[in-house]
């Protein structure tokens, strides 16, 4: 048995390296290991170790004995094996930079691994899809698969992304792992209650389709050398619409008057003209969703009229100029 010992305990580890699947709250480690027939293995505990997740691999597990700050594992069999578990020490998150048309997904992961010294990675991942572990965020890693790595293998409700084996540092690493040229959409959008003001603020945002599936996450915008901004970027799967907005625009704005048509007892009927201006060398795409007091009635011609308001859209060529004219019965 102290032979067994003394030869798992100091199993060189050259036939294989790490590897290493990033959630957005905890990773999953593997190390390699060559056991000797029929043995035990002893280890410190890994840093952050989530109780219950550590383990052997590739042998019958017959027992594990934890002694203070140290686990001692017994199992029959031998040879190529994994040592299994999963840890809260390290962390990822994702996030993106738009820069000029070119979306950059990067991954951030910050904690350290522990892996032994002289241990490299064979293969590190990121998980796309829902894994819930008890006592962390539910880990809602929808990662990217990088232009020139792997296809995503499908397991039972995920997908798992190959990203370049770079092993993170503490106390933070962020690996750039996809890129893709898009074809941004700008927007205009005046999204609110209906107002009778004579200026009506116009938010400025951009729009493109995911060139690949896109994670939850915070994304710098940079345009003609200016940073514009960073929002939240949705969820999203691959071909999916992007719209991100980024403050208020301070070029563009809705000119408005508003006329009185007709005053009843329990209502009045105006009619409200707006008009827009693109001032900028590109084409815009100009959203417009208003509400109403209720209850309402609306003429505006080709727009989706909604329960409590209408939505329209309408694409405005550089420097054009467009009226929208509606009449609006509302309660007084």
């Amino acid at each position: 048995m102290q032979k067994a010992l003394a030869l798992a305990l100091f199993a060189p580890w050259a036939w294989a390296q790490a590897v290493v699947t990033l959630y957005m709250g905890f990773a999953e480690v593997r190390l390699p290991l060559e056991l000797p027939q029929n043995g035990v293995y002893a280890l410190p505990l890994p840093e952050g170790l989530v109780p219950g997740s550590l383990g052997l691999t590739g042998v019958e597990e017959e027992g594990r004995f934890y002694t203070g700050n140290g686990v001692t594992l017994r199992y029959k069999g031998g040879g190529r094996a994994w040592l299994r578990y999963l840890t809260q020490g390290v962390r990822s998150q994702v996030f993106y930079v738009l820069e000029e048309g070119r979306l950059t997904a990067w991954a951030r992961v910050e904690g350290s691994l522990g892996l032994p010294p002289g241990m490299g990675l064979q293969a590190l991942h990121l998980v796309a899809g829902e894994v819930e572990l008890e006592g962390t965020p539910l880990a809602r890693a929808k990662a990217l698969a990088p232009e020139a790595a792997e296809a995503p293998t499908l397991a039972p409700g995920v997908f798992r992304y190959t990203l370049p084996p770079i092993l993170p540092q503490a106390p933070a690493t962020e690996i750039a792992f996809a890129q893709a040229q898009v074809e941004p959409t700008r927007f205009l959008r005046y999204q609110g209650p209906f107002s009778q003001a004579a200026l009506l603020p116009l938010e400025r945002g951009y729009g493109f389709q995911a060139p690949f599936p896109l994670a939850p996450g915070p994304i710098w915008v940079w345009d003609q050398g200016l940073f514009l901004g960073r929002t939240g970027l949705p969820l999203t799967p691959k071909g999916g619409e992007v719209r991100l907005f980024l403050g208020q625009d301070l070029e563009a704005q809705g000119r408005r008057s508003v006329k009185l048509l007709e005053l009843r007892e329990k209502e009045a009927v105006y009619q409200v003209e707006t008009l827009f201006q693109n001032p900028y060398p590109h084409p815009v795409e100009l959203l417009l969703e208003e509400t109403f007091p209720r209850p309402f009635g609306l003429d505006l011609p080709g727009a989706e009229v909604l329960p409590g308001g209408y939505r329209l859209a309408r694409r405005l060529a550089p420097g054009e100029a467009w009226s929208l004219v509606y009449r609006v019965l509302l309660p007084r």
